[in-house]
């Protein structure tokens, strides 16, 4: 018990002492709350609103219905570009991710060839894009899944 007494009186010595130390009061304070607040508001961990196109060299039901799967409110509704406007519209910041889908998709997946969708991504916002990668792989995973099953 006298252990616990002495601690106690330690305790107390040191809230007398940090009651003196205003920079050391605002220190924590500013901690446990601003800075807390701040952080929490500033790192997103969720996809929202992000642009998309997509370059469909397809034009197959397979390819419209991964076109028609991405939509708010993670994505903005695609927009459809040519092979041509990928790398512009990536480096000017009008679009964070491009698809590009190409000929004979639905074929290939069909003959279980195992085709590759093309992701081209604007890395300039690294949390997003990470994040935005797997948001397409698995909307385009299932899409094709579904598809391949009916």
């Amino acid at each position: 018990m006298k252990h616990l007494t002495n601690i106690v009186r330690l305790g107390i010595k040191e809230l007398y002492s940090l009651r003196q130390d205003t920079v050391l009061l605002m220190l924590i304070g500013a901690m446990f709350t601003v800075v807390i607040y701040s952080s929490a508001q500033a790192l997103s961990r969720e996809l929202r609103n992000a642009s998309i196109a997509i370059v469909d060299e397809d034009h197959s039901p397979l390819s419209g219905r991964i076109f028609g799967a991405f939509y708010p409110p993670y994505f903005q509704y695609p927009r459809s570009i040519s092979k041509v406007e990928i790398d512009p519209g990536l480096d000017s910041g009008r679009y964070s991710f491009v698809l590009d889908i190409p000929p004979s998709f639905q074929e290939d997946v069909l003959a279980r060839r195992q085709p590759t969708i093309q992701i081209n991504i604007d890395a300039t916002r690294m949390s997003q894009a990470y994040i935005g990668q797997n948001y397409i792989r698995g909307i385009v995973t299932g899409q094709i899944d579904e598809f391949v099953q009916r």
